[in-house]
């Protein structure tokens, strides 16, 4: 009886019908294609010496020749430049004085920092600065700095116009850490 259950079922076995094999399938991409691009060449500036000429040396004299002068010489115009920037005063700490424009200040820090925000996304250069008074802590808004009190003129004005605050001018003071 045991040998006709093994003639039954071994070549079920063995056969290889009845075995479960998975499916493999890779899941990695091919490898990118990278273009490859030549080794940028590096220039190094070109490095001209200060050469002496002595007085020792004369020059060779040269025959008889003669220079024709048929054209006129070139005139030499002289025009003060375009613009001439202003040298900026240096204060006790050696550093150039510069001027900002104080837009407000604030009890509450949150419209200080929304008035900072709406003057940065029109393009100005504003900070905040927070300190104390008598009243408690204040939050001040500043656009700025520059250099040249009269382009501080212009941007208060400007300002003026394009938000309805009178800013005033100040000095630029460096924060302390």
């Amino acid at each position: 009886m045991l040998l006709a259950l093994a003639l039954i079922f071994l070549p079920i076995i063995f056969d290889g019908q009845g075995s479960y094999q998975a499916q493999l399938s890779s899941r990695i991409p091919d490898e990118p294609i990278i273009p490859v691009f030549p080794e940028p060449t590096q220039l190094r500036p070109i490095v001209i010496a200060d050469v002496e000429v002595s007085s020792s040396t004369e020059p060779e004299e040269v025959g008889n020749t003669v220079i024709n002068e048929t054209e006129d010489p070139v005139p030499v115009i002289t025009s003060e430049p375009a613009y001439t920037r202003e040298v900026p005063r240096l204060d006790e700490a050696g550093l150039p004085q510069g001027w900002s424009v104080r837009m407000g200040a604030f009890a509450e820090e949150d419209n200080a920092l929304n008035l900072m925000e709406r003057l940065r996304a029109a393009g100005y250069k504003a900070y905040v600065r927070s300190g104390e008074n008598s009243q408690g802590s204040l939050t001040r808004v500043f656009v700025g700095p520059w250099l040249d009190r009269e382009l501080v003129d212009q941007y208060q004005e400007e300002l003026r116009n394009e938000f309805s605050l009178a800013g005033d001018i100040v000095r630029f003071e460096i924060e302390q850490l």
